[in-house]
């Protein structure tokens, strides 16, 4: 009897482990959990953003630094920090007999106050800065001055007084920076001491395990192998609190990735992110896929400027009140293909093609710009009327199935360009429920048109294209179902999202479910988004965006490369607020340019002024080359995106040179023959480039130290033993680094 006990007792036990073991092969997330940025009292933390079915939550572990509050339904944990909380803390969640693990990172916000002193002529003041995305935002009017407080991280914030309509300096500060456009804003500085926290280098790696050093004192160190926390037994830190080393357990075979957060008294310092591989550290680029998103390097063209490799499809709309530059110029998805199959984008280097919407636009002439009268047609692809019907001009499923299959072949990922927040009012939808639109009329009567702050979740882009209204969920249902389609029908890697800022983080969340859900690949989004860090950021975490573009590193960029004035300071200054906000290895998109701005190179040879309305510069006036320096300058633009963290993106056409005002100046044909010996150059310098960034892991994952001397910039990029300098001389003299010598406004790359 007590045998046959024993027996079922010992098959239990194997069918329990069997089990579990089955069960645990079912991912509970996707993806790296990203860190939470906590407030200073209650966060509130969505777990579906986190685990792709949270009715498998088991409980939260417990935590002597903060309390942890359940919500009934697992859909949500409230945290509230205790008084002993560091700069770094885990949250562990037990999910289907699993731990799963989240840093949580301490708010380091500070009080700041602006105020600007009464007068009998001030009567109305309002406060805009970055830090409300440039918005005005009116001032407490107190009884001595007029006030605006709010909380900062450390850093530096731009700003300016609005006083009865007119812009202007706070007079009791001295510090300003050029805004890029001919003018000055306001600088506040939040003490930052960065420089005291513990900064990580990987040093050495020998088998399975690595050592890392840091300069300043670690006070802790927290390890993650992909979503689990690594046990203290696996992480050693030497006796002087410099120098760390880590094993591998050798339970870990799988691709994965291990994080690393390291804090000290003075705060949190930078994030080490090593891909491994069968227990190994992986030290050779060759040894990761184009679906690691830190390996992209993108491409973004807009499908109708770039080729027409179907002359059949070439039917611009028939109308006289558009202007040729406004319509159609045949580029299509053959032509796209056509070019995959020539070798255009090996040759040149990159991996990710990131296509401009192609469904379905009007037929018809929309729009209006006065000087000379034009309309618009559709050909960018923003004004769908349709959100699964590829447009005809463009091709169709079949093409488009191909083109897919020619990039995966020459191992691209293709990424499409989703139109999300509006549609265009011959869109069946709208027609069939015209509720479903947010209204083009403000309660006071105005139109609700181009209020791109005061009103960023209602408003109209024009008064043909109603907003949709996200904060309906049938709304949301159907625009996430009509996303996820075409990662479903089609074998995309992922989408650029348009307008992301305009539309409520519900949509997000849904439409990132559902991918997860529905697809058994990674799938990479990057959206759009201009504003505040802080904005930018809240898009961007495990169960909503993978990324957003880096804008505001962009006007640093500009500003600083294509004008001979600006000092390196203001980069270095949006480079380390890019890192602090976003983490050392964001997957945030650097552009060259976009289809919304100016090309650099016509900024930075004077044919477009910081000054003027560069829109209407495109259509009054042919805008040429004047100064070829420009070429120059537009390389160190490339140089510094392609050996900087985030993923590098290049606007087609920049990687010659292509000019232009804005809109739709900036949209030229594409250049495939006939450029001329600077533009040959230039195109060689970037090929150069990006080879140099694909085929190595220091640019891919190294640590990212940044100082600058005078007016130049060293950035300095290290993976274990591969260390790589990028030196941008704004001086006017020659450089010297460690015997390489760096020509006024020029760079080097030096490994």
């Amino acid at each position: 009897m007590k045998s046959i006990q024993l027996f079922l007792l010992i098959l239990s036990l194997v069918f329990v482990t069997c089990k579990t073991s089955q069960e645990n092969n079912q991912p509970v997330s996707k993806g790296l959990a990203s860190p939470v940025y906590l407030n200073k009292d209650k966060t509130e933390i969505f777990l579906a953003d986190y685990i792709l079915d949270v009715s498998k939550i088991d409980s939260i572990k417990t935590s002597k630094y903060f309390e942890s509050i359940l919500s009934d339904n697992n859909n949500k944990l409230y945290i509230t920090p205790g008084i002993y909380f560091k700069p770094i803390q885990n949250l562990t969640l037990y999910v289907d007999g699993t731990n799963y693990d989240i840093p949580l990172f301490k708010n380091t916000n500070k009080k700041a106050v602006f105020s600007i002193p009464k007068n009998k002529k001030n009567k109305s003041v309002s406060f805009k800065s970055q830090i409300v995305g440039w918005q005005n935002v009116p001032m407490e009017d107190k009884i001595t001055h007029w006030e605006y407080k709010t909380n900062l991280a450390p850093g530096k914030y731009q700003y300016l007084f609005v006083v009865n309509g007119k812009e202007q300096l706070d007079s009791n500060n001295p510090n300003k920076v050029s805004n890029g456009m001919g003018g000055y804003n306001s600088v506040f500085e939040i003490e930052d001491k960065s420089d005291k926290t513990p900064f990580l280098i990987s040093e050495t790696q020998t088998g399975d395990s690595f050592t890392l050093t840091s300069e300043n004192v670690i006070e802790e160190t927290l390890v993650y192998i992909g979503n689990e926390r690594l046990s203290k037994e696996y992480i050693k830190i030497d006796s002087d609190a410099h120098r760390i080393t880590i094993s591998i357990p050798s339970t870990i075979q799988e691709k994965t990735s291990i994080r690393i957060f390291a804090y000290n008294f003075f705060g949190r310092g930078n994030d080490v992110l090593i891909p491994i591989n069968k227990g190994k550290v992986i030290s050779n680029p060759q040894d990761l896929a184009r679906t690691d998103f830190h390996t992209q390097i993108m491409y973004f063209l807009l499908v109708d400027r770039f080729l027409d490799g179907d002359k059949s499809n070439t039917k611009p709309v028939e109308s006289d009140s558009i202007l040729p530059k406004a319509n159609y110029m045949g580029g299509d998805l053959q032509g796209v293909v056509d070019k995959i199959e020539s070798g255009y984008f090996t040759e040149l280097g990159v991996n990710t093609i990131w296509l401009s919407p192609i469904t379905q636009n009007p037929e018809g002439a929309f729009g209006f710009w006065p000087d000379p009268i034009s309309k618009f047609s559709g050909y960018h692809g923003y004004w769908p009327i349709s959100n699964t019907k590829i447009d005809y001009r463009f091709g169709n499923d079949i093409v488009f199935k191909d083109l897919i299959d020619k990039a995966h072949h020459k191992n691209f990922n293709v990424l499409l360009d989703y139109v999300a927040n509006h549609i265009h009012q011959e869109h069946p939808l709208y027609k069939e429920h015209p509720d479903w639109a947010t209204s083009m009329y403000l309660p006071d009567g105005t139109r609700n048109l181009e209020k791109w702050d005061s009103h960023r979740l209602t408003t109209w882009f024009d008064t043909f294209l109603p907003t949709l209204d996200f904060s309906k969920h049938e709304v949301v249902e159907t625009m996430t179902d009509s996303a996820a389609y075409w990662v479903t029908a089609f074998d995309l890697d992922g989408f650029r999202h348009d307008a992301t800022k305009h539309i409520q983080l519900d949509f997000w969340r849904t439409l990132t479910n559902k991918v997860k859900n529905r697809t058994d690949r990674p799938i990479y989004q990057i959206g759009e988004t201009y504003g505040s860090p802080e904005l930018i950021r809240s898009y961007v975490n495990t169960g909503m965006l993978d990324g957003q573009f880096n804008f505001n590193l962009y006007d640093a960029s500009v500003a600083v490369f294509a004008t001979d004035d600006e000092p390196i300071s203001r980069l270095s200054d949006a480079l380390k607020e890019s890192l602090t906000y976003y983490g050392s290895h964001h997957l945030m998109g650097n552009i060259t340019g976009n289809q919304d701005r100016a090309r650099f190179i016509s900024y930075a040879s004077g044919d477009v002024k910081f000054d003027e309305d560069a829109k209407k510069a495109g259509w009054t006036r042919k805008i040429e080359m004047s100064d070829t320096t420009a070429y120059d300058k537009l390389a160190m633009l490339h140089a510094f995106n392609l050996t900087t963290p985030g993923i590098p993106c290049i606007y087609y056409g920049d990687e010659y040179g292509s000019i232009g005002a804005n809109d739709p100046d900036n949209r030229r044909m594409m250049k495939f023959n006939g450029i001329d010996k600077h533009e040959l150059a230039l195109k060689e310098q970037v090929t150069e480039l990006i080879h140099l960034r694909k085929n190595s892991m220091a640019l891919l994952y190294g640590s990212t130290s940044i100082k600058t001397d005078g007016n130049v910039l060293i950035i300095k990029r290290q993976y274990f033993d591969e260390v790589i300098y990028s030196i941008f001389n704004k001086s006017d003299k020659i450089y010297t680094f460690e015997n390489h010598t760096i020509q006024p406004a020029s760079f080097e790359i030096i490994k």
